[in-house]
């Protein structure tokens, strides 16, 4: 029988290292700070050697511990490496996500087939998180602002608001006045999104008339109302690129506005460094990456 310390003792060990501070090292493992405190006490006496030594900068690393360091950190590389293969061999590696609507149907549900492909080892469930905002999930994918994504996750990238139309509203190869045609509006809640008032003052129009107009829930919802000719929409355009590419949707103005809001990526508290999480985590960054760098839009028409 060996005689080893706990792997728990060994992971506060080296966070703590890291970190210089129980605190922070308790904060990164998911646990108080007298666990933190007791687990390296534990391994203090195991050892019958201090470990650290508290200074006015916060903790200092004694000789002993400074030798123990590099061989813990690079025994769980090793077992973690390893068991990394094992997961990524197991054929049931369920991934959960969480994901605002329009984002999963119109962007990532496309998406996930090509995802499949590269590890078919992935079952994945995608749940809308309207339906279950607080079901038990891997990671979720928020509609919102970076301070929320700072607060509790990774910023992906902003809305990048366009004023759109159906080519059903032209009028010979120019479409009407905005005021000839209802405003599509997307709901936050009980109330609009203000980014009709926004698009309108980047585009110097504060003056334009925005009585009515048509709310939605979604702007899935607005999307397929402004194919059928129903009015003008405010869209982002990472979520258009077919209805644009198609002509089922036209660019009505050449003004492009960064949202203020946008998408983040959220992983449930655990489940950081699970191998299936790290796996979609970087496969989403790079393709959101890889969306912006794909060829340009195509040109707009007038507006009358």
């Amino acid at each position: 029988m060996r005689k080893l310390p706990s792997l728990s003792t060994l992971r506060v060990f080296e966070e703590t290292c890291r970190t210089l501070s129980l605190s922070k090292a308790a904060q990164a493992l998911c646990i108080t700070q007298s666990a933190a405190s007791r687990q390296i006490k534990q391994l203090e006496e195991f050892l019958g050697k201090l470990l650290f030594i508290r200074a006015h900068s916060g903790l200092e690393l004694t000789q002993d511990a400074a030798l123990l360091l590099p061989v813990v950190r690079q025994s769980l590389d090793m077992l973690e490496g390893g068991i990394s293969q094992v997961q990524l061999r197991n054929p049931l590696q369920h991934l959960r996500l969480q994901v605002a609507p329009t984002f999963a149907t119109r962007w990532l549900a496309p998406r996930l087939v090509a995802l499949r492909k590269k590890n078919n080892q992935l079952q994945i469930a995608l749940v809308s998180e309207m339906r279950q905002k607080y079901c038990d999930f891997d990671c979720a994918v928020r509609f919102g602002t970076p301070w929320q994504a700072q607060q509790q996750g990774e910023w992906l990238c902003h809305e990048r608001l366009v004023l759109v139309a159906s080519p059903l509203l032209m009028v010979g190869q120019t479409f009407p006045s905005l005021e000839s045609h209802p405003q599509l509006h997307i709901l936050n809640g009980d109330a609009r999104l203000d980014n009709w008032a926004r698009w309108l003052e980047a585009d110097g129009q504060q003056q334009c008339t925005m009585t009515g107009g048509l709310e939605f829930s979604t702007e899935d919802q607005v999307i397929n109302a402004c194919v059928t000719g129903a009015g003008f929409a405010i869209l982002d355009k990472m979520m258009i690129r077919n209805e644009l590419n198609t002509g089922l949707l036209t660019l009505v103005s050449t003004t492009e506005l960064q949202s203020q809001n946008g998408y983040w990526l959220e992983t449930a508290p655990g489940k950081e460094n699970l191998p299936r999480v790290a796996y979609f985590r970087d496969w989403l960054k790079a393709e959101v990456n890889a969306f912006w760098n794909l060829p340009a839009f195509p040109d707009c028409a007038k507006a009358g």
